[in-house]
């Protein structure tokens, strides 16, 4: 009897360890990972007043080097690195008033500096004021997507850069454009008891977990920018006090 005991207590807690709880009982769709530049632990050191492309623009940004210039490490150029080849392609890093950081050749090798702008051609007349309007609205979306929040004005990707995909997702095309609706529901996890039986037919309580809606979030986005956020009770993923500037084109 002593041994049977024993074997239905182990039965037992098999079955109460099959539905323990996740750890997490409220479930929302998964955040997309987006890696970016650690300036902090970066070895470059990013200098006042300069808007560094790398980690805000997708693409490589090509120019041309129009003449042999020296290339400096710092704004200050307080550390010649060398002179750049001319007539090359060369990627473009950063920008301040007074210089580009490019990545070129010299005749050292491979560098990456600071360069006189009067070297560097193949960008148009408005890219400078272009880039200023960018990144100012590329911070207040980094700000919501690292928040995991969302706000007026948002393209689809930075709303599923922030809160995941969607579960469910609608598209209507007419005269007036195209608008997309994204669906979000977060449900949570409800214990209901049952009674279920051990290997030796006994009946015991046995708990399992079902997933219950407890909230939904529907967002519109017209021509690929968002214009209405509709939340149900409970979740709070809107961040009304910011309206996010129109996207910014460089080119």
């Amino acid at each position: 009897m002593k041994f049977k005991a024993i074997i239905t207590l182990s039965c037992l807690l098999f079955l109460f360890s099959a539905f323990l709880p996740a750890e997490a009982q409220l479930r929302r769709p998964g955040f997309v990972t987006i890696e970016r530049e650690d300036r902090s632990k970066s070895k470059l050191i990013p200098e006042k007043g300069a808007i560094y492309l790398d980690g805000m623009v997708a693409d490589k940004v090509v120019v041309r080097i129009s003449k042999t210039a020296p290339i400096y490490s710092t704004l200050s150029a307080d550390r010649w690195m060398g002179n750049l080849l001319e007539n090359q392609n060369a990627e473009l890093l950063a920008v301040s008033e007074k210089a580009y950081r490019v990545r070129g050749k010299a005749k050292q090798g491979q560098v990456a500096g600071w360069v006189s702008k009067a070297a560097v051609t193949g960008l148009p007349e408005s890219f400078e004021a272009n880039l200023k309007h960018y990144y100012e609205r590329y911070q207040v979306v980094e700000e919501l997507i690292e928040n995991h929040q969302v706000a007026l004005g948002m393209t689809v990707d930075e709303v599923i850069a922030s809160i995941g995909p969607p579960d469910k997702r609608s598209s209507k095309v007419d005269t007036e454009g195209r608008t997309d609706s994204l669906e979000y529901i977060s449900y949570e996890r409800v214990p209901q008891t049952a009674i279920g039986y051990d290997s030796f037919g006994h009946p015991v309580p046995v708990t399992q977990y079902v997933e219950v809606e407890s909230g939904r979030v529907t967002i519109d986005l017209t021509n690929n920018t968002v214009s209405s956020i509709e939340e149900s009770e409970g979740i709070d993923l809107a961040n009304n006090a910011i309206n996010v500037p129109m996207p910014v084109y460089l080119f």
